[in-house]
C-alpha cells in the first residue's frame, strides 16, 4: 500500500524492462478507430506476435457482424484470427471452442453487453482457461464492454451524470483477471464520471479507471499502466478517501466523498 495521498498504481511512459510471466490485460474504451491509423488494434496485434487472436464476439447483438468487422481488421494487420462463438453456456464448456485457446496470444473480446460475456462464460471451462492462460502470458484484451468485464469488479449497468449516487452504478463480477481495477468505457463520450466516482465510494480498494473512446490502457504484471490512444484515460484512487456517506443517503441522492485522488492522463 502506498502512503497516504500517493497513488497505489505506477504510471509510467513505457512498460517495465522487468519481465513477468502473467500477461497483459488490454482495456479500450470503444469507438476504436478500424479504419484510419487503427493505432490501438495495430498496438494489439503487435502484442500477439505471430501467434493467432482468439475473437470472442460474444457481448454483440450482432455477433456475425462483430467478428466479420475484427477478423477483416486483424488479417489486415497481419494476424491470424480463430472466433469462439460462444452463444449458450454449453458451448463455453464444449471441448473444441476451448482448445481454439491453445496457443492464442491474446482474446478480444468485442463491445455489447458485459453482462452476456459473464453470463454466458463465468463458472464455466472456457472462463477457467482464459484464466490460466492470462497467468502463463496470454493478453486478455476488451473494447467497450469487452474491456468492463476483464476486472474481477465490473459495473455492470448506470447511467450517467456528475455527483455519485448510489443509484448511478450496478457492480456484478467479471471475469476476474485483475482485482485492482474497476473499468468504465465511452467515459468522457457518455458523461461517466458520477458512476466511477460511485463505484470506487462502494469500494475504495478498487482503482477506477475511465477511459476515453479511441482510447486504452495496457496493464503489466507489474501494475504498470500505459496509455495509448486519442483520447484521456481518468484514474479514480480511493486509497486517500477521508470521508464518503454513500451507504447513508437516499439511492438517488448525491453523496460526498473527501479526499479522493483523480488524475486525467493521455498517451504516453
Amino acid at each position: 500500500m502506498a502512503d497516504k495521498g500517493s497513488t497505489r498504481l505506477s504510471l509510467v511512459s513505457k512498460p517495465s524492462s522487468g519481465r513477468s510471466q502473467q500477461g497483459l490485460i488490454i482495456a479500450i474504451g470503444g469507438g476504436e478507430d478500424k479504419v484510419g491509423s487503427r493505432a490501438i488494434l495495430k498496438a494489439l496485434v503487435e502484442r500477439a506476435g505471430c501467434g493467432p487472436i482468439a475473437l470472442f464476439p460474444t457481448a454483440s447483438t450482432v455477433p456475425e457482424q462483430a467478428a466479420r468487422t475484427y477478423t477483416e481488421v486483424f488479417e489486415d494487420l497481419g494476424a491470424e484470427v480463430r472466433t469462439v462463438w460462444i452463444t449458450c453456456r454449453d458451448d463455453a464448456a464444449d471441448a473444441a471452442k476451448v482448445e481454439l485457446l491453445q496457443g492464442a496470444k491474446v482474446a478480444f473480446f468485442t463491445g455489447g453487453a458485459q453482462g452476456r460475456i459473464v453470463s454466458l462464460n463465468g463458472g464455466t471451462p472456457m472462463a477457467q482457461t482464459i484464466r490460466r492462460a492470462f497467468r502463463s502470458g496470454m493478453a486478455v484484451a476488451g473494447t467497450s464492454a469487452g474491456a468492463s468485464v476483464l476486472c474481477q469488479h465490473m459495473i455492470a449497468q448506470g447511467r450517467g451524470g456528475y455527483a455519485p449516487r448510489r443509484s448511478m452504478v450496478t457492480m456484478a463480477p467479471g471475469l476476474g483477471l485483475t482485482r485492482r481495477l474497476v473499468v468504465d468505457q465511452h467515459f468522457a463520450q457518455r458523461h461517466r464520471i458520477g458512476r466511477l466516482f460511485a463505484a470506487v465510494a462502494l469500494n475504495p480498494f478498487v482503482i477506477g479507471v475511465g477511459i476515453d473512446e479511441d482510447t486504452a490502457v495496457i496493464l503489466d504484471g507489474h501494475g504498470e499502466l500505459v496509455v495509448i490512444g486519442r483520447g484521456t484515460v481518468t484514474v479514480v484512487d480511493g486509497a486517500s478517501l477521508a470521508h464518503t456517506n454513500i451507504h447513508d443517503t437516499g439511492a438517488s441522492e448525491p453523496a460526498t466523498m473527501a479526499g479522493l485522488t483523480v488524475h486525467v492522463l493521455t498517451a504516453g
